[in-house]
């Protein structure tokens, strides 16, 4: 990742930790992932469920994210996540997923590694923030 994009990568882990929706996920190892960076949100992990089902509890939930991973199946369970839950009310928030791959796509996989990139990114700015592992 490039240094100039290290604010905006931390930004995006703020917004994360204060999402008050439900992140939907791809398994377990993301959840475990998000839980270290300090993520209280509902998480609804794909790999328990049927997309139809994930899109249907996730549509009784305010906001909702989509924080699948960035290779080509995260791409497509992406789309049809969209899809699934475009004729609910909920509010769909895509773009924090579009914008953690465009910053650091390079760095990493998937939702798993951005703890890893975090405390990566962190020992090159601050010290950890207050409650983080």
């Amino acid at each position: 990742m490039y240094a100039e994009n290290y604010k905006r990568f931390l930004e995006l882990i703020d917004k994360l930790r204060e999402f008050e929706g439900a992140l939907i996920v791809e398994g377990m190892r993301d959840e475990v992932a998000l839980r270290n960076l300090g993520v209280r949100a509902e998480i609804i992990r794909l790999s328990r469920l049927p997309l139809t089902e994930v899109a249907l509890i996730a549509s009784s939930y305010k906001e909702v994210m989509i924080l699948t991973d960035f290779d080509r199946k995260g791409e497509e369970l992406a789309r049809k996540l969209l899809q699934y839950l475009e004729g609910y009310p909920c509010r769909v928030d895509a773009e924090t997923r579009r914008e953690l791959k465009r910053i650091a796509r390079k760095d990493i996989k998937g939702v798993e590694d951005l703890y890893g990139l975090y405390l990566k990114v962190i020992s090159v700015s601050d010290p950890l923030p207050e409650g983080i592992r």
